[in-house]
């Protein structure tokens, strides 16, 4: 095992730091730019390599003491060892990094990140893996790097604190209840993920249990329940019997009490139910809407507005008061369910839905005046590059998580008679990587 020293020179996608050994790029995970490091190479290619931090020999002015004692181990996040403001100009840089280099895009209107102001306690969801060692116990938590080792953690800062009583009792009433613990490499055993669902406005928490067999009772349900019963309020059991390292499957049954929970974004209420997508960071995706309702009373009434991967139909609604119809579109059955109640509670009539993959269903719809894009990590698929081709919507409104494939389509899109307005950053994830884009496009000569 090669040992030497490194200067971390910057950040890249994955949230690696890049330093440099003659003409070696070496990756280096929970380093900071700025750093001098002592490494080990772990593994190396003929122009690259990965290192292992052994010794910080001179810290980055950047660097900061993570907060959580599971950091590093856990690998739920990168980045606590980075200071917040940093992380923000940081998730800044690796957008412009993106976009100069795979969308070879050098003059970008790129706004600065838009970070929390208490960046703690913000996810609405939480996924646990479990798994029962010999001696009975369970562990709960999440997988280290790069691996399906568990790394049991009691209490994390980051998702919603409401979660924290629940997750104690679960785990001791699992504990109690003896219930067989879905083992992977042995396809074995029936109870496979805890999952946790909710919202600190409305106050209301939705329990999931992922099972690889129909297994689970109304006396569990109620069992789980009473770790919090007041805000408790439903727990569904999902059905995974695949093989698969998805966490869930298709069906899923009322053990107790409702099927969703409410979540509320500008005034508007949202049933978001067990499987379906919703944005993990409330505060961060309200001020993201509120800049779309900004956007849309600029531009002033319009005719059709559509909503691809529309997900529960947060942007849908949100475009209702300004258009004579809305047309979403999402691929999953769940989120479309929830959709269609969305627009009843909202009672925003002129909203409809289609259930189906935006490849296939985009390329049947009417030429809409504003086109929503909010596709998974993958970006864009072809047909719907023809879509827009084919149909020329005077404005795009692209919501990414990922932006390799952002840069990528921009490219596209910029190549098909577009500009971009602006690429605002937001700070859906704080101490991790990822970060979040909404980007303004404007049709040559369509405004």
């Amino acid at each position: 095992m090669k040992s030497l020293k490194l200067r971390i020179k910057k950040m890249v996608q994955k949230g690696f730091g890049v330093g440099y050994a003659g003409k070696l790029v070496i990756f280096v995970p929970y380093s900071v730019p700025g750093d001098l490091v002592k490494i080990n190479i772990k593994e190396q290619k003929k122009d690259y390599a990965f290192g292992e931090i052994e010794d910080v020999i001179e810290p980055s002015p950047l660097r900061t003491d993570p907060f959580c004692p599971y950091f590093p181990d856990c690998g739920g996040c990168q980045w606590q060892m980075i200071d917040y403001k940093a992380q923000l100009k940081l998730k800044k840089d690796l957008i412009y990094d993106a976009m100069n280099h795979i969308g070879g895009i050098n003059n970008l209107p790129l706004q600065d990140t838009q970070g929390m102001e208490i960046p703690f306690h913000y996810r609405n969801k939480v996924q646990f893996p479990l798994k029962r060692l010999k001696n009975r116990k369970i562990i709960m938590g999440f997988y280290r790097y790069n691996t399906h080792y568990i790394v049991d953690i009691e209490k994390c800062p980051l998702h919603l604190e409401q979660f924290q009583n629940v997750l104690s009792h679960a785990r001791r009433v699992l504990q109690e209840e003896r219930v067989t613990i879905y083992d992977e490499e042995k396809d074995w055993g029936k109870l496979r993920n805890l999952t946790l669902r909710g919202s600190s406005k409305t106050d209301e928490i939705l329990i999931v249990l992922v099972t690889r067999r129909k297994m689970l009772s109304r006396t569990l349900a109620e069992k789980l329940r009473a770790g919090d019963s007041e805000r408790v309020v439903g727990v569904v059991e999902n059905l995974n019997e695949e093989k698969t390292n998805r966490i869930f499957g298709s069906k899923n049954f009322t053990l107790w009490g409702r099927p969703y929970y409410y979540e509320q974004i500008l005034g508007l209420k949202f049933i978001i139910s067990a499987t379906s997508f919703f944005q993990v960071n409330t505060p961060m995706i309200s001020k993201m809407a509120q800049e779309f309702i900004n956007e849309l009373k600029d531009i002033n009434h319009m005719d059709h507005i559509v909503d691809a991967y529309s997900g529960v139909g947060l942007f849908s609604l949100l475009s209702s008061s300004f258009a004579k119809r809305v047309t979403g579109v999402e691929i999953s059955p769940p989120a479309v369910k929830d959709a269609f109640k969305n627009v009843e509670i909202n009672e925003q009539m002129n909203v409809i839905f289609r259930v189906g993959d935006a490849e296939e269903i985009l390329p049947e719809l009417e030429k809409p005046d504003i086109l929503i894009l909010d596709p998974p990590r993958k970006g864009i698929g072809p047909n719907v590059v023809k879509f827009i081709n084919s149909t020329k919507p005077p404005y795009i409104f692209y919501i990414s998580c990922n932006p390799p494939t952002l840069a990528r389509d921009t490219k596209i899109l910029i190549g098909n008679g577009y500009d971009i307005e602006y690429i605002k950053p937001y700070d859906f994830f704080p101490h991790t990587f990822h970060v979040e884009t909404f980007t303004k496009f404007v049709l040559k000569g369509g405004k």
